[in-house]
């Protein structure tokens, strides 16, 4: 579950459990106020030596429960199950359900209000002048709101999980933020590409979670860990009911 997201800004510490364990089950899930489907994918981890590969899981019985309504998940390919019923709505509540191989997994996720992204402007940093992204928006005052940022170029994401942030209000709040993504290398952005940057807001588990792996995948960690995953019953990964906004930009 070695993804990396970066950040800038101040962040919370999250104590992480450091182990190197047998296999788990990996869920991964989203809904979120753009139409669906959305999905849920299950695979099995497996450990840091190994390669990262992970198997599909196939068989699960898979449900989402939010505004009213039960969808079952179909399983589209391996391991890749999708909804049919419903669009995520911001401050309802969604369940995620898992039953699979004789045991249930659970989570719960709370879709927060959308946050509007005004603008993205770019900075040159560094012995190289990279370049880099700045995201521009208003912060709303008086609510907890935790961020995670996505770049891709051509809908293609970097690789090794570059172009992720995540960042927190907690001493921003009610501010307008002029967040510098450094999340990138100085391979990844160039002159004249065409790039899309996606700001989510996410609850507070969710953002745990990511900062999580931030803290294990930086540099100087002293050995993996799993994450605190805000699903029950064992497994790793995230349910995410989130909000979404993008914005495609030409680097200058």
């Amino acid at each position: 579950m070695l993804l990396t997201f970066s950040f800038w800004g101040c962040k919370k510490v999250i104590d992480v459990d450091l182990k190197n364990a047998a296999t788990q089950l990996v869920i991964t899930g989203e809904v979120n106020n753009r139409p669906g489907p959305y999905h849920v994918n299950i695979s099995q981890s497996v450990n840091f030596s190994s390669d990262n590969t992970f198997p599909p899981v196939s068989g699960a019985f898979v449900t989402i429960t939010g505004n009213g309504l039960v969808d079952t998940l179909t399983e589209k390919t391996p391991g890749d199950y999708t909804t049919r019923l419903f669009t995520g709505v911001p401050g309802f509540t969604y369940q995620l359900y898992v039953e699979t191989g004789g045991h249930v997994y659970t989570a719960t996720s709370t879709m927060p209000q959308p946050v509007h992204l005004d603008s993205i402007t770019f900075v040159e940093g560094g012995l190289s002048n990279d370049i880099y992204p700045v995201v521009n928006f208003q912060d709303p005052a008086g609510v907890a709101n935790f961020y995670k940022f996505k770049e891709s170029v051509k809908g293609e994401a970097f690789p090794d999980g570059r172009g992720n942030a995540v960042f927190d209000d907690q001493f921003s709040d009610g501010r307008y933020i002029n967040l510098t993504l450094y999340s990138t290398d100085s391979s990844d952005i160039k002159s004249g590409m065409k790039l899309t940057v996606e700001m989510n807001c996410v609850d507070e588990n969710v953002y745990n979670y990511l900062n999580g792996l931030l803290q294990i995948s930086s540099p100087g960690s002293p050995s993996p860990g799993n994450p605190p995953s805000n699903i029950s019953g064992g497994a790793l990964g995230y349910f995410s009911a989130n909000t979404k906004t993008a914005r495609v930009v030409d680097v200058p």
